[in-house]
């Protein structure tokens, strides 16, 4: 890590330790949200309901939130964010000590605020304070480190998970919510580019989501079309395939370790993103689109554990790939002044297929089975590929 050390600067650095130390809180126990939301659900389809409760609010808070973002310090929206996180592991502790629903929706609810929040804060941060040239690395470089924070929680997490409680676990996200704050603190403000008042954002936020997404030409809506397929591989890896493992017979810990592979791609973001920085950026895309295409054949064909957890790691690195890409062209595509509008319109869109990509997902799985969605996925995908190697010429 020396490299970044010396060509990011201490804002960028800040700003990633503090969401490390969040994301240590949220690894001793978010691997196993899938197991823990599947126990209160009788289906896929019900299953993937409660998941997308999180997306329906951040779906509906980005536009306010991107907003705000180009008229405010992005940094104030960092730490509103963190104050509040602490509710959210108490939702979770809740739900599991008084087996109610409720505390769930509750608690995906605000979690989902809270992250459009947070992420929206972090994302224009480091498009007004990373250097112009080190956009993609800037971004890598924090998921490295706050991944990096998490596999080593989750690591923890599968050791006590025999003996302790999965909503005990939920609960750790409340006190190192509050350390980040502290971290956060100390980042220096950035100054927002547009000068309108904030109270006079909000009941325009919405019409102007709509207006930045008519503005958009074919490269920025082709990556809508990544994004939105990018939400259906999160669901399936993050979601799916571990609750999918427990019903072949997984225990607990083996789930933990299917999301601990394929999380481990993301330490590699920072080297991602300098490849991203350097490289054609439709190539690297349309490269990744064919391996998922090959990977998730593999799963439909091959679908015991092993393949399970081999596909995990791989589809890690493609997924970290496509978000570092995703990031660095809605910095490039568009001037400065809108980058909060901008990332708040992409943040819908990925908003949306997040919401989406469950519910239907769950559905299909309910009425095909696994390896039928599994091949279905497969075919996106090189149809999707094929569409950026057209686009790279």
């Amino acid at each position: 890590m020396a490299e970044p050390e010396q060509s990011l600067s201490p804002s960028v650095k800040l700003i990633a330790w503090a969401r490390t130390i969040r994301w240590i809180g949220w690894g001793f126990g978010e691997s196993l949200i899938p197991l823990f939301i599947f126990y209160f659900s009788h289906t896929f389809a019900e299953a993937g309901l409660f998941k997308s409760i999180y997306d329906i609010v951040m779906l509906l808070a980005l536009p306010v939130l991107g907003a705000w973002a180009d008229r405010v310090s992005a940094k104030h929206l960092i730490i509103v964010a963190l104050i509040l996180y602490p509710f959210v592991g108490i939702g979770y502790f809740l739900a599991g000590v008084f087996g109610a629903t409720i505390f769930i929706v509750l608690a995906r609810a605000l979690n989902g605020l809270l992250w459009g929040m947070e992420d929206m804060g972090v994302s224009t941060y480091y498009r007004r304070m990373a250097n112009r040239g080190t956009v993609g690395a800037s971004f890598g470089y924090i998921d490295s480190w706050s991944n990096f924070g998490w596999i080593i929680a989750a690591l923890v997490g599968m050791v006590f998970v025999s003996f302790v409680p999965i909503h005990w676990l939920l609960l750790a996200v409340s006190p190192f919510a509050i350390i980040a704050f502290f971290v956060a603190r100390r980042a220096p403000k950035d100054a927002p580019t547009q000068s309108e008042r904030p109270s006079s954002v909000s009941m325009r936020s919405y019409r102007r989501a709509f207006e930045e997404w008519q503005s958009w030409d074919l490269h920025l809506w082709l990556l809508s079309a990544l994004v939105l397929f990018s939400s259906v591989i999160s669901a399936l890896m993050w979601f799916f395939i571990p609750i999918d493992a427990y019903i072949q017979g997984a225990q607990p810990s083996f789930v933990v370790l299917l999301m601990v592979i394929g999380a481990v791609p993301t330490l590699f973001g920072y080297m991602l993103g300098k490849l991203v920085d350097r490289r054609n950026k439709y190539g690297l895309v349309a490269f990744g689109l064919i391996a998922t295409a090959v990977i998730m054949a593999g799963v439909a064909i091959f679908p015991q554990y092993a393949m399970k957890f081999f596909a995990s790691f791989l589809l890690g690195i493609i997924l970290e790939l496509f978000s570092v890409v995703q990031k660095s062209l809605v910095t490039t595509l568009g001037p400065a002044e809108t980058y909060g509008q901008r990332g708040g319109a992409f943040e819908s869109v990925v908003a949306l297929g997040d919401l989406a990509a469950p519910l239907a997902l769950g559905v299909a799985l309910d009425l095909l089975g696994f390896s039928n969605v599994s091949f279905v996925v497969a075919g996106l995908a090189v149809i999707l590929g094929a569409s950026y190697v057209f686009m790279r010429k």
